[in-house]
């Protein structure tokens, strides 16, 4: 029995480059509608892409769909959003307040497992 491996894409940016956030949701959205199993990560500036309200939900980089209708499409096809516990303390979040629905918050060990065995891309 073979399982199809798992793509992850890492997203670090939010404000200072919504541009490689809404490459990395892209990615993600493309990688998923080929059948692939794909995981978004978000860490450092990046966890801000998971809030539902606030200066992020209005990102958008000149000559790119809007980050938030990319990062939506992403999830309406299935798609996972994963967020590194100690980047949501950084940035004043927390799983109870401001995140979306259906986030999985996960500790640096669980970051680590997500990504062991898998096909990483940082954007």
């Amino acid at each position: 029995m073979t399982t199809t491996p798992l793509f992850v894409i890492i997203i670090t940016h939010a404000g200072r480059d919504p541009g490689a956030a809404t490459l990395g949701f892209l990615t993600a959205g493309a990688a998923l509608a080929a059948g692939n199993r794909v995981a978004v990560l978000l860490r450092g500036e990046g966890v801000l892409c998971a809030t539902s309200e606030g200066w992020a939900a209005g990102l958008h980089e000149a000559g790119y769909p809007p980050l938030r209708e990319v990062r939506d499409a992403y999830r309406a096809a299935g798609g996972k959003l994963y967020l590194s516990q100690p980047c949501l303390r950084r940035y004043w979040l927390s799983a109870d307040h401001g995140l979306l629905p259906d986030v999985h918050v996960l500790s640096i060990e669980d970051m680590a497992a997500l990504c062991v065995g898998a096909t990483t891309v940082t954007f």
